[in-house]
């Protein structure tokens, strides 16, 4: 994402991937979970988008969740930014698959501050992905992430 620092990628998180998976470890010993998560760090967006998405989360099988603060409005065409408004986790629509079996949730979500917008945001909405709000403050990622994936685990149980 543009608002991304370039350092970023350098942190020994990412060079170590050992160190990644020992602080997912440790959070799921934390949490009493078992099942260790697939984490996927794309450094290219827009490669990732194009390329890579619909290969590792074909929307066939993942419900696409993007996490934004309110988006601002750009423009003067209402219609959109009433049609984009965003809701909030438990407003997502949640289809089963082919079999009948709710289908997987993937969670985006950005840097602190939000996705550029218009660009990156549109080019999420035009992926499939179903915008969700926290509320009208910009959070840390760190905080953002667990609140997400706590709804979005809620959000799993009621569906089953």
């Amino acid at each position: 994402a543009k608002k991304v620092p370039k350092d970023y990628f350098g942190s020994h998180i990412f060079r170590k991937p050992e160190v990644l998976r020992g602080l997912l470890v440790e959070g799921l010993a934390q949490s009493g979970d078992v099942r260790l998560p697939n984490v996927t760090v794309a450094r290219q967006w827009k490669k990732f988008m194009e390329d890579d998405l619909e290969h590792l989360f074909p929307q066939d099988d993942v419900v696409r969740v993007i996490a934004h603060p309110e988006r601002r409005e750009f423009g003067n065409d209402v219609s959109s930014i009433v049609a984009n408004k965003a809701r909030r986790m438990s407003d997502i629509e949640f289809p089963t698959d082919a079999r009948g079996k709710p289908r997987r949730v993937l969670v985006a979500v950005g840097p602190e501050g939000g996705w550029e917008e218009p660009y990156e945001l549109d080019k999420f909405i035009d992926m499939g992905f179903q915008q969700i709000t926290l509320g009208p403050r910009v959070l840390r990622s760190d905080v953002a992430v667990i609140s997400l994936l706590t709804l979005a685990h809620e959000m799993c149980a009621l569906n089953r």
